[in-house]
């Protein structure tokens, strides 16, 4: 065990979190006595400590632990950590009776994930001494604690606590009291967003969350991560979050959760979720990309902001992008990645008399919807939109179908996306489809908790890959996008639904303004 003023450990809640705690504090090597008043349940948490300890080597370790059904039996111990159920009574009860019989030195913290530290800490007499630690499910295997300072909290109480972390061999970010912390608040679209894809038929769950994965590099879909986590944990997080914030639009709970919720099809602790856990067959999509043949042959490419590297992807497979190609017959496809604001629309009814009919127009989909963009042409039944924000870097090309597309360019455009390595996902035409819509509010929310001082922008990223295992950081992944381009996915958004809970956060426009004066051609590049 590392050096510590810390010996003795009690956990209040032998749950899967409390259990999970105490299974860490074991495997380093602290005295840990775990409780909970219900007999089924301690005896459920020495099976499990049990297990896993003997799984390493380290049975020996059960002589260090205390089990017992009295809250009292924690009165000697240097670190209490309450991981009872998500209930402010409860939580109250278990930390008046903390408060009153654990020595004045002890630190009491609370592993809640959405409710407030200093609410919890307001019946105590020495609230100073009450901070958040947050630990993340499964606990011996996510390296993320999150600690939660309260409006009373001292300062050596986060350090403690932030060393005894380390101790336990965790990485701890410290967060500010607001609803969510850091990763439960930042997280919120993920789950939302993808409720709003499915409730609009915009796409289907099995296909969110294969877009996701494949498209953006999540570990899992959403739906497939609320089947893990619980569909019923996942939606009183949000209507936690979406109490706690008095209404907050962002937060807002969608009737198909809670119609989930309350089927009793939890996910798969039930055997029975979004996807079905009781046979081999899931629903789960596990498709994969086809390999990258290339093609060639010359592709009409009109330039412009949705530009994330398409023109490399196809050089890269063999085709040759041209802007003024010699000869408009041979012309295989056409790409088009200007903003909507851009004379789009006569952009594209020129290329609908030029280009012979059967030739597939790939418009990008950002900032307007297809429909939008489509001119009064002669065969405006070849146009598709597509999500040029993601087809380079991801796996899959996300595709929208024109009224009337024919079947034989519908064929082309995805044997052409076959090509480039990526599987084609075709879904309605709504604004920001799947992967800009979501990642875009991901960045958003991200944005608006540095703006609250939840913590700074390194500690959100680092928090959201070690918490929820992100494949980046959503500042780092929002520089990378371009934050013009972050904030007209939003502002498209905001225009189409009209709804408060697609603003974008004041940081965005900020940044969006410093992107735009330092490119090249700028007023101020130029002296203007």
């Amino acid at each position: 065990m590392a050096e510590s003023t810390i010996k003795k450990i009690g956990v209040a809640g032998a749950g899967t979190m409390g259990s999970g705690i105490a299974l860490v504090a074991l495997y380093a090597g602290f005295n840990v006595i775990l409780q909970d008043p219900f007999p089924e349940a301690i005896e459920k948490a020495h099976r499990y400590l049990e297990k896993f300890l003997s799984r390493k080597g380290l049975e020996g370790r059960m002589s260090i632990l205390q089990l017992t059904e009295q809250l009292e039996n924690l009165a000697d111990c240097d670190i209490v950590i309450e991981a009872a159920l998500e209930d402010l009574a409860l939580k109250h009860e278990i930390f008046r009776s903390l408060d009153d019989r654990c020595s004045r030195e002890a630190v009491l913290a609370t592993n809640t994930s959405t409710l407030s530290v200093t609410a919890i800490a307001s019946v105590t007499k020495y609230p100073e001494r009450v901070a958040g630690m947050h630990f993340f499910n499964p606990a011996p295997v996510m390296p993320l604690v999150e600690i939660v300072r309260g409006a009373n909290t001292m300062h050596p109480v986060i350090d403690l606590l932030s060393k005894f972390a380390v101790d336990l061999g965790k990485t701890p970010v410290v967060a500010e009291d607001t609803p969510g912390f850091i990763v439960n608040r930042v997280a919120r679209p993920f789950y939302g967003e993808a409720f709003r894809l499915l409730g609009e038929r915009i796409s289907t769950h099995p296909e969110i969350d294969l877009v996701l994965r494949l498209g953006a590099g999540f570990k899992m879909g959403p739906f497939e991560l609320m089947d893990l986590i619980g569909i019923d944990v996942n939606a009183t997080a949000m209507q936690s979050m979406f109490d706690q914030t008095f209404g907050e639009d962002r937060y807002r709970p969608h009737p198909l959760q809670v119609r989930q919720m309350n089927s009793g099809n939890l996910g798969r602790k039930t055997g029975q979720g979004f996807y079905n856990y009781r046979g081999e067959q899931t629903g789960i999509r596990q498709d994969e990309p086809p390999p990258a043949t290339g093609g060639k042959g010359t592709i009409l490419f009109y330039d412009g902001l949705w530009n994330t590297d398409v023109r490399t992807l196809l050089t890269s497979a063999g085709y040759y992008p041209e802007d003024f190609p010699d000869d408009i017959e041979k012309v295989l496809a056409a790409f088009v990645t200007q903003s909507h604001s851009d004379d789009l629309n006569y952009e594209l009814e020129k290329l609908d008399w030029l280009l012979p009919p059967e030739v597939p127009v790939f418009v990008q989909c950002h900032d307007a919807v297809l429909a939008d963009h489509l001119p009064a042409g002669r065969y405006n039944g070849r146009f598709i939109g597509f999500d040029s924000l993601f087809l380079a870097q991801g796996r899959v090309a996300t595709l929208v179908a024109c009224d009337g597309l024919q079947r034989n360019v519908r064929g082309l455009a995805e044997n052409m996306m076959r090509t480039l390595g990526r599987l084609p996902v075709w879904v309605e035409d709504a604004p920001g489809q799947i992967l800009p819509r979501v990642i875009c509010m991901l960045v958003n929310e991200a944005a608006f908790a540095l703006q609250d001082g939840v913590a700074d922008k390194e500690t959100i990223d680092l928090a959201m890959q070690l918490g929820v295992n992100y494949p980046k950081g959503l500042f780092a992944w929002g520089n990378e996008l371009g934050w013009r381009r972050v904030l007209s996915v939003l502002d498209h958004l905001m225009r189409e639904y009209g709804e408060d809970r697609y603003r974008a956060c004041r940081l965005l426009r900020v940044w969006a303004r410093q992107e735009y004066r330092s490119e090249p051609g700028s007023q101020e590049e130029a002296g203007g």
